[in-house]
């Protein structure tokens, strides 16, 4: 094959900014966070805890519910800032967030026995330390970088 026969069927690669990475790794911690709780339903005896009132080891109150909802809101409007905040604000909300995603994910599986807590707490801080590495190392602007 000639090299511009090899050239012609090579695929182009094209480079996504970095607000667009950390979009992606967020949205896809997200979806992680959903499979984790979707598949804790299926532990044996978990729905009749749920039914009975628990929400993990914590008794399911109106205060309780809220205040899980507004911590999974955090990374949801991470999401959204990271479209429309301002650098160098964006880049350490998602240090920030990143950060505190990770202490309380870790905190979360304390006194877990089933090893798909343990897998699935392994794959999200390991994306949410790339999206740290990615923020810490976000690149400087250039006549070929808008970001």
């Amino acid at each position: 094959m000639t090299n511009e026969n090899k050239q012609k069927s090579e695929y182009e690669d094209i480079k996504s900014s970095t607000r667009t990475v950390l979009i992606v790794l967020w949205i896809t911690l997200m979806l992680l966070y959903i499979y984790s709780d979707f598949f804790t339903f299926m532990q044996p005896g978990m729905i009749n805890w749920i039914i009975a009132g628990h929400m993990g080891p914590f008794q399911a109150t109106q205060i309780s519910l809220i205040m899980a909802g507004l911590l999974m809101t955090i990374p949801s409007l991470t999401i959204v800032a990271n479209l429309f905040v301002k650098l160098p604000v964006i880049r350490w909300i998602n240090i920030i967030v990143a950060i505190f995603s990770i202490l309380v994910n870790n905190g979360a599986i304390i006194g877990e026995k089933w090893i798909f807590h343990f897998i699935y707490n392994a794959i999200e801080t390991g994306i949410t330390v790339l999206i740290i590495i990615i923020s810490v190392k976000w690149p400087k602007k250039n006549s070929s970088n808008l970001d």
